[in-house]
């Protein structure tokens, strides 16, 4: 198990963004906050359904949930720069599918494409800089 990284900052604007049908949840809302200038931003909710869902859960296992139509219960996460420095989502939360039965893990890029539409509500975060960047000592 790793450490747990504290990261100092406030919380900046809100976006309410809609994600259109056939787009990747992830993909989208890596997106939907470059779109609006938000480097680092924090999902605060959202409402829509997936055609299909593929999770990730435990020690690398993957759930593959077929629809159409698979709720979104909870969606939680962030968006980040990545490595290559492009926006980054990481989102986990719970769907349910058409028998109701419920599952819950981290959203698969490339793999949870929006069924009719899906309202996200975006937080802009801003980190507060480390006084070393500024100093050129990292």
């Amino acid at each position: 198990m790793s450490a747990a990284e504290v990261e100092a900052g406030r919380l900046g604007r809100l976006a309410v963004v809609r994600i259109r049908p056939n787009e990747d949840l992830c993909r989208a809302v890596a997106a939907a906050a470059a779109a609006e200038g938000f480097r680092h931003a924090q999902v605060r909710g959202a409402v829509g359904s997936l055609l299909d869902a593929a999770l990730a859960y435990g020690a690398g296992r993957r759930l593959e949930v077929a629809g159409p139509g698979v709720e979104i219960l909870t969606l939680a996460g962030e968006v980040r720069p990545g490595a290559d420095g492009a926006p980054e989502a990481r989102l986990t939360g719970t769907i349910s599918d058409s028998e109701a039965r419920v599952y819950g893990g981290r959203f698969l890029p490339d793999a949870n494409p929006v069924c009719i539409t899906l309202e996200l509500v975006l937080q802009e975060w801003l980190p507060e800089t480390d006084p070393r960047e500024l100093e050129g000592e990292r």
